[in-house]
């Protein structure tokens, strides 16, 4: 049943106004509540990369030409009666004038209230909480991926900070896009007025952090930053579209040396996301987490762009030698599959192994692996269903050409996504691997980049069980088959799982995120769909939900 999006002070205190200056859903704010927009604090509020005993607290003294000294507070309360920790620290123009404080010395499993006060403003209030020890009833998480400004309002964020019931947010990537108003997005931005800035391509230091300022200046991303923390983790469009070791698809060689563009695209990153920053002897791009609730989970973070990702295989550099079903499977053996082609680090790899064995030494009952890319095996269906010759008869341009390469592929049982695990089959035995030595066939891989919701099940080649998969789909991005059409898309699916063991359903149709709620005898999930990013006004349904179960030595679906 739709849920009609209602008004509620989102926030606590007299600066909730500075969040929502006028209400989504077409009402207006409250009485009492300001409509004057935040000018010291334009950006929001947020908090994030929790432990048991502290905490990231991050806001922009926006607009900001010198110097400016910011004192920040958090308290039990939201009214800051008992205050447990403060300082002073300075904005300036070597961090873009962010503000970013690591809070220590806190309690574990504790909700904290913050606040930033500068000469002439003081913040909106966020709302945090540091990860518990001990013994932990459930935990309830909302898993969010592919925000991009331009293809619609974040209607999703806006429904994430109005749910009470969530912990924290895990935010699976893509938080921001790169490309300019000419390129991916730009009709739609022009059309709903969401156009990117700067208005083109990001390249610079300058340029990416424009891009993050206009994403935090959205009311429903600061909305949902100030009223949940956030784990995140990045994926390519933070810096450029598919990138890997020694560069990236959407990085040509007349905007200079890729390994700058990166360096300064992970910059900005960590100016304006609340994350802890890398020693001064740390690599930037080793960014990987394991964040531990009591003895209930464990939340473990995977890098697969930037420090060990083996260039992605092109079809179009291989696709017109693939006629046969024999040679398709030699292209799989001999090309995809080569042993050399890595999609983690060694490093990471070795992260990974130490913390799954870690959660399963701690007897931890879920182990979530945050994942940027779908990791379940897909094969592109079949497409010779009498619909999708008609659908053929009434296409054209490119999106003829995405529908005759798909019908090869499905032809010949090949991945329709090289960008995603499917192109790196060996490093995807070698994560399962990893994972068996470590007795943690029982992963709930959770997954985003492809703009779709998905239920699959994991298996290695031998056809061990090696746990779950959920997809989250975009909060705004739209599926790249848009133009099949509503039932185009709806039969794309249907045919997907229809055709590979792996999916059990598959729905990219709509935008929205998954609420995880866990606790020590099932996962219980819900697809969460908006019901459009158009327009501010929405409404939000279930459109399914599954429970996940132990079985044995593996997880289940329980339906």
């Amino acid at each position: 049943m739709a849920a009609k999006i209602t008004r509620r002070r989102a926030l606590l205190g007299a600066s909730a106004a500075m969040i929502y200056p006028v209400a989504r859903g077409g009402q207006q704010a409250p009485s009492g509540e300001s409509e004057q927009p935040a000018k010291v604090f334009a950006h929001g509020v947020a908090s994030g990369d929790p432990d048991e005993s502290s905490v990231i607290i991050w806001t922009r003294i926006s607009a900001a030409k010198k110097p400016v000294s910011c004192r920040w507070l958090v308290a039990t309360d939201d009214s800051f009666l008992n205050i447990v920790a403060s300082g002073i620290k300075q904005a300036n123009k070597k961090s873009d004038y962010t503000v970013k404080v690591l809070v220590s010395g806190l309690a574990p499993g504790q909700t904290y209230y913050y606040k930033f006060e500068a000469p002439e403003e003081i913040s909106a209030t966020g709302r945090t909480r540091t990860l518990p020890v001990g013994h932990l009833d459930n935990l309830t998480l909302a898993v969010a991926t592919c925000s991009n400004y331009p293809f619609g309002y974040f209607n999703a964020y806006d429904a994430i900070a109005r749910d009470e019931n969530i912990d924290l947010v895990l935010h699976l990537g893509d938080y921001i896009y790169e490309y300019g108003v000419d390129s991916y997005g730009g009709d739609t931005g022009r059309t709903i007025g969401r156009s990117h800035e700067p208005a083109h391509e990001i390249v610079s230091l300058a340029d990416y952090r424009q891009r993050h300022a206009q994403y935090k200046s959205d009311p429903a991303s600061m909305a949902m930053h100030a009223q949940h923390p956030l784990i995140v983790i990045w994926d390519d469009h933070e810096s450029a579209n598919n990138p890997w070791m020694g560069g990236a698809q959407n990085h040509q060689n007349d905007e200079g040396s890729w390994s700058k563009r990166r360096a300064v695209s992970l910059q900005a990153y960590y100016e304006w996301l609340p994350i802890r920053d890398p020693g001064k002897q740390e690599n930037q791009a080793e960014y990987w987490r394991h964040y531990k609730f009591g003895d209930l989970a464990s939340i473990i973070t995977l890098e697969s762009r930037h420090t060990g990702r083996a260039k992605q295989i092109e079809y179009g550099d291989h696709l017109d030698k693939l006629k046969t079903p024999e040679q398709a499977l030699k292209f799989k053996q001999s090309i995809l599959a080569n042993p050399e082609r890595k999609f983690l680090s060694d490093r990471m790899q070795n992260f990974l192994a130490a913390e799954l064995a870690e959660s399963v030494t701690a007897k931890r009952r879920w182990r979530l692996i945050g994942n940027q890319s779908v990791m379940a095996k897909s094969t592109s269906p079949r497409l010779d269903a009498p619909f999708f010759k008609q659908l053929a008869k009434q296409l054209e341009g490119g999106a003829l050409r995405r529908l005759e390469g798909l019908t090869q592929l499905g032809e010949l049982a090949l991945p329709g996504d090289l960008d995603a695990w499917d192109g790196y089959p060996a490093a995807r035995e070698e994560f399962y691997q990893i994972a068996r030595e470590a007795n943690a066939t029982d992963l709930l891989v959770l997954s985003g980049d492809s703009h779709s919701f998905w239920q699959n099940q994991l298996f290695d080649v031998d056809n061990h069980a090696m746990g779950i998969e959920l997809g989250s789909t975009g909060i705004s991005s739209p599926r790249s088959l848009l133009a099949f059409g509503e039932e185009g898309l709806k039969r794309f699916d249907q045919a997907s799982a229809a055709d590979n063991k792996e999916i059990v359903w598959a729905d990219g149709r709509h935008r929205g995120f998954i609420r995880l709620k866990l606790d020590h005898q099932k996962v219980h999930a819900d697809y969460i769909a908006v019901s459009n990013v158009s327009t501010p006004q929405y409404t939000t349904r279930v459109i399914r939900s599954v429970d996940i179960v132990k079985v044995g030595e593996t997880l289940a679906f329980n339906q």
